[in-house]
C-alpha cells in the first residue's frame, strides 16, 4: 500500500496504512486517515512515536473488556484518544460457534467455525457503525482500528469503511489477504498463547493445520460476510444506509474528508 514502506512497527507485524488506496471515483485515501493492526500491547515507545509522527489521533479498539484487561494498550493518553467498541467479545467464544470446532477439532472444523464467525460479524458490528463512522467526520482524522489479530473483526469493519469510500471489492479483498498468517510464523510466545487459547476452546490439543485455519485470511472467509449481508440486508449499500448513521450527504462528506485527488 502506498505510504506503508516507512511504517514498519517493531511490535505489530499486521500493521498497515491504507493511504493511497484508489476508489472508483478516481480519488485515493489521503494521508494516513485509516490504519489497521492487531492488538497493540507489544508496541515500543519508538512505535508510538512513529504513529504520532504520522498524525494518529484515535485508536479504535474492537476487543472485549476481557481481552483489553489481558493485553492492555499502553497508549500515550495525552496525545492519542481511545474508543472501545466492543464487538460482543470474541464471537468464537459463542458456545454454539465454539461447538462447531469442538465437535470436529480438525482443519475442517476450524474452517467451519471461521466461516460462521464471518457470517455473524456484520450483525455484531451493525450497532457500532455510527460511532465508528463518526471517528472519520473531519479532514484531520487518523484512526487506527484494531482487534486481537487484526484480521476478523478489524477485517470486516475495514471492509465496510472501504466500501463506503468506493473502493473496489477486489482491492478490499487484496488488503484483507495481507493479514494471512501461519502458526509456524508466530513467535514462540504467541504460539504458546494461541495453542492454549484454542485448546481451552475445544477441550483438547488441535493440529497445526487447524490452527492455521484460524489464523489464515481466506477469500471464502470475507466472502461469507458479504454473502450474509446480501442475504440478510439486501446488499452492502442497504446495510450501510440502515446502520452507518450516514445520510447520502453524510456519505459524500465522509468521502470528501478522507479522499484526495
Amino acid at each position: 500500500m502506498a505510504g506503508q514502506e516507512d511504517l514498519l512497527l517493531q511490535g505489530a507485524d499486521n500493521f498497515r496504512s491504507l493511504k493511497g488506496m484508489p476508489t472508483g471515483c478516481g480519488r485515493r485515501i489521503g494521508n494516513h486517515h485509516l490504519l489497521r493492526a492487531e492488538q497493540l500491547h507489544r508496541l515500543t515507545a519508538e512505535d508510538w512515536q512513529t504513529l504520532q509522527r504520522i498524525g494518529l489521533k484515535t485508536v479504535c479498539d474492537l476487543r472485549s473488556a476481557g481481552e483489553r484487561e489481558r493485553y492492555p494498550n499502553c497508549v500515550p493518553e495525552s496525545a492519542i484518544a481511545q474508543l472501545h467498541l466492543q464487538v460482543l467479545g470474541d464471537v468464537r467464544a459463542d458456545p454454539r460457534i465454539a461447538a462447531m470446532f469442538a465437535e470436529n477439532p480438525t482443519e475442517e472444523g476450524a474452517r467451519n467455525m471461521m466461516l460462521e464467525v464471518y457470517r455473524q460479524l456484520p450483525q455484531l458490528l451493525a450497532p457500532l457503525l455510527p460511532a465508528l463512522f463518526e471517528l472519520f467526520s473531519n479532514r484531520h482524522a487518523s484512526v487506527l482500528i484494531h482487534c486481537a489479530a487484526g484480521k476478523d473483526r478489524t477485517g470486516v469493519a475495514v471492509m465496510l469503511l472501504l466500501h463506503a469510500l468506493g473502493v473496489a471489492p477486489e482491492l478490499v479483498m487484496a488488503d484483507y489477504l495481507l493479514s494471512a498468517r501461519r502458526f509456524s510464523q508466530l513467535q514462540v510466545e504467541r504460539q504458546q498463547a494461541m495453542s492454549m487459547t484454542v485448546s481451552h476452546l475445544v477441550g483438547q490439543v488441535v493440529s497445526e493445520a487447524a490452527l492455521d485455519a484460524v489464523l489464515d485470511a481466506r477469500p471464502e472467509y470475507l466472502n461469507a460476510a458479504y454473502t450474509a449481508i446480501d442475504a440478510d440486508y439486501g446488499g452492502l449499500d442497504s446495510y450501510l444506509q440502515r446502520f452507518s448513521g450516514l445520510s447520502q450527504q453524510g456519505l459524500q462528506a465522509l468521502r470528501n474528508s478522507l479522499l484526495e485527488a
